[in-house]
């Protein structure tokens, strides 16, 4: 697996967004709206993290709904929709097989939408690194949009009082 090829897919789907210089969640959330052409739900659900899964995105026709694990760290939860958020970026709803006998996990859901979602929980597959490296991208956008609007003290004293 070339590593450096795949950052290098993330960063080509970073820029393809056009992520302006100052952005936050929020903004990055409208930024795919528009790009999809469809709303993004995001929905807390406390059963993801008994199973040992932090976020599920699934492609819906009108929709595309994210659903995270709890979780007490508010940068935690951030990455994980960043995570989904990349997997929308990059378009992988398309290399998704379909399975029949998941109809059981989630029965309001189609058997394909959840094979969808759970084929990607094997980690070190190349589409989940490419996505984990646009979260990434993601994530440093928004760290530096932080740090652009903090006032940070210029002299001794108001540093150390």
């Amino acid at each position: 697996m070339d590593m450096e090829l795949l950052r290098g897919q993330a960063a080509a789907a970073f820029r393809d967004l056009d992520v302006p210089e100052r952005v936050t969640l929020e903004a990055l959330r409208e930024l795919l709206e528009d790009d999809r052409g469809k709303n993004i739900v995001i929905r807390e659900v406390k059963e993801l993290a008994r199973n040992q899964i932090s976020g599920l995105w699934f492609s819906l026709p009108d929709t595309d709904l994210i659903l995270h694990a709890e979780t007490s760290s508010p940068l935690h939860r951030e990455q994980i929709i960043l995570h989904e958020f990349a997997h929308m970026a990059l378009s992988h709803e398309r290399l998704m097989d379909e399975e029949e006998h998941l109809a059981t996990l989630l029965p309001d859901l189609s058997p394909s939408l959840v094979a969808k979602c759970l084929a990607r929980c094997q980690r070190h597959t190349e589409p989940e690194i490419v996505a984990e490296s646009l979260a990434d991208l993601f994530a440093d956008a928004l760290a530096r949009t932080r740090r652009a609007g903090r006032v940070e003290p210029r002299n001794f004293r108001g540093v150390f009082g």
